[in-house]
C-alpha cells in the first residue's frame, strides 16, 4: 500500500519529501500463476474485505441511511460494481478517507444488501464468479489476524508463519487476496505500531547510513534490527531518520510465483519502488528518465489492467509520477529558481518520452508542456506557471 496521499494536489508539488525508502535488493521469483481472465473484460463480481468492525451497512448510500445490519471486521463482501456519485468524509483508524458508498451484498447466510462505505472496505477480487478465491480459506484468515495485536511487533511473524502454514500452496486468485490481506495488515503494523522507537535508540554510524541507502545494511547487525526482519520489515531512511517499513522484498520472494499475471508485475514495480529511492529531502536523487519509464509502466499497467485490484493506488501513481515529469519537486524544480529557465535535465527527459513513448498520455502532456516552454522562449512566464497549476489540479479531480 502507497505510503503517500494526495491531500491537496499542489502540496504534493512542494512537499515531496522523504517518502521514499531504501533496502535490500529483491529476490528473484518464479513465474507468476498462469490466469484465464481476461483482466479487460469487466469484472462478473468484486470482492471486498471488511477493514474496521461494526461497519453500518445502509439502506441508502450516506451517513444518513437507516442501518440495516453491522459488519464485523474481515467479514466479506460481494458487488457488482454500484458505486454512489457522492463521496463521503470519514476518518478510520486515523486516515481521512473521502470515498463513495459501494452497493454490496454480504456473503453470511443472511446475505443482506444494501451500502458500504468505500474507505473501509479492501478490494481483494475482481473477476468472474468461477475463478474467484475461497472465501472459507480467506476468512479463517481474516479472523486470525483478529486475534493479532498489530501494535506488537511478533504479530508480523505471526501472520507471515499462518500464510505459510495454510496458505503457502495457494495460486492464482486465492494468492492475489491472500498477499493483499497480509500486506495490508503488515502496513497496519508499520503505521500503528510505532516501532520506530526501537530504531531511535540506536547509535547509528555513517557506515550504517551509507549501508541502508545501498541497500547493503545486515539486519542482524543490532539486537533491536534483528526482530524487525523475522517480522516482516527492513529499514529505511529519510530526514536524517532511520525507521521501519513493510519489507516488500519479503512480500515479493514469497508471492510472485503464486499470484497472477497482472499481480505479480504489481508485487515487481511496487518492490522496485520500494527498494530503489526516488527521492528525499525535497530533491529528487534518480535520473528523471528513471521516473519516465516508471510513469509510462504504469500507464500501460492501468491501460491494460482496468479493472485490477488495487486500481485506486495504481492510477495514483501514474498520475503523481507524470505530476513529477511536468512540475519536478520542492528541491528538483522544472525551472530553476533564479533565473526562472528551464533546468536541461527535464527538457532532455521531455524529448526522451517523446522518442520513447509516442502516443501515450504521458507523451501528450509533456509534450504540451514543451512546445509551451519553447514559445515562451523556456522560461517559467505566467502562461507557463498557470498552465502548470491547472495540470496539477486536473489530476485529482474529486
Amino acid at each position: 500500500m502507497k505510503s503517500y496521499q494526495f491531500l491537496a494536489p499542489l502540496a504534493l508539488v512542494l512537499l515531496l519529501s522523504a517518502c521514499g525508502s531504501d533496502s535490500q535488493p529483491a529476490n528473484t521469483a518464479a513465474a507468476p500463476a498462469v490466469s484465464t481472465e481476461d483482466p479487460k473484460i469487466k469484472p462478473e463480481v468484486y470482492l471486498f474485505a471488511t477493514t474496521v468492525d461494526k461497519l453500518n451497512l445502509r439502506e441508502a448510500p450516506n451517513k444518513n441511511g437507516n442501518v440495516i445490519t453491522q459488519l464485523a471486521e474481515g467479514d466479506f463482501v460481494e458487488s457488482t460494481g454500484e458505486v454512489s456519485v457522492n463521496k463521503e468524509e470519514a476518518q478510520l483508524r486515523g486516515i481521512t478517507y473521502l470515498e463513495p458508498y459501494f452497493k454490496v451484498t454480504s456473503t453470511t447466510p443472511e446475505q443482506h444488501n444494501g451500502w458500504a462505505y468505500g474507505g473501509a472496505l479492501q478490494r481483494v477480487y475482481a473477476g468472474s464468479r468461477a475463478n474467484s478465491p475461497d472465501l472459507g480459506k480467506l476468512s479463517q484468515f481474516t479472523m486470525f489476524l483478529k486475534t493479532l495485536d498489530a501494535k506488537k511487533l511478533e504479530s508480523g511473524k505471526k501472520a507471515w508463519d499462518y500464510v505459510k502454514s495454510n496458505l503457502g500452496s495457494a495460486n492464482g486468485s486465492l494468492a492475489d487476496a491472500t498477499f493483499i490481506l497480509l500486506e495490508q495488515y503488515l502496513f497496519r503494523m508499520e503505521r500503528e505500531g510505532e516501532f520506530y522507537t526501537l530504531t531511535e535508540k540506536i547509535a547509528w554510524t555513517d557506515q550504517d547510513y551509507m549501508d541502508i541507502h545501498d541497500n547493503k545494511f545486515d539486519m542482524n547487525r543490532y539486537p533491536a534490527t534483528k526482530p524487525l526482519a523475522e517480522n516482516g520489515f527492513r529499514l529505511a531512511t529519510g530526514e536524517g531518520m532511520v525507521f521501519p517499513v513493510v519489507d516488500w522484498n519479503q512480500l515479493s520472494a514469497f508471492f510472485s510465483g503464486k499470484v497472477t499475471g497482472p499481480m505479480a508485475v504489481y508485487i515487481k514495480e511496487e518492490t522496485t519502488e520500494s527498494n530503489e529511492t526516488m527521492y528525499n529531502d525535497g530533491g529528487i536523487i534518480v535520473p528523471l528518465q528513471e521516473i519516465a519509464d516508471r510513469a509510462a509502466a504504469w500507464e500501460k499497467f492501468n491501460k491494460d489492467n482496468p479493472y485490477f485490484a488495487r486500481k485506486e493506488e495504481t492510477v495514483e501513481s501514474e498520475r503523481w509520477m507524470r505530476l513529477i515529469m511536468v512540475n519536478g519537486s520542492d528541491n528538483t524544480p522544472t525551472f530553476d529558481y533564479e533565473s526562472q529557465m528551464i533546468r536541461d535535465d527535464f527538457k532532455n527527459v521531455w524529448a526522451y518520452i517523446a522518442q520513447k513513448y509516442p502516443g501515450t498520455q504521458l507523451a501528450t502532456v509533456t509534450k504540451e508542456l514543451s512546445d509551451l516552454c519553447a514559445a515562451e522562449g523556456w522560461k517559467r512566464t505566467k502562461k507557463v506557471e498557470d498552465w502548470q497549476v491547472k495540470f496539477a489540479e486536473s489530476q485529482y479531480v474529486q
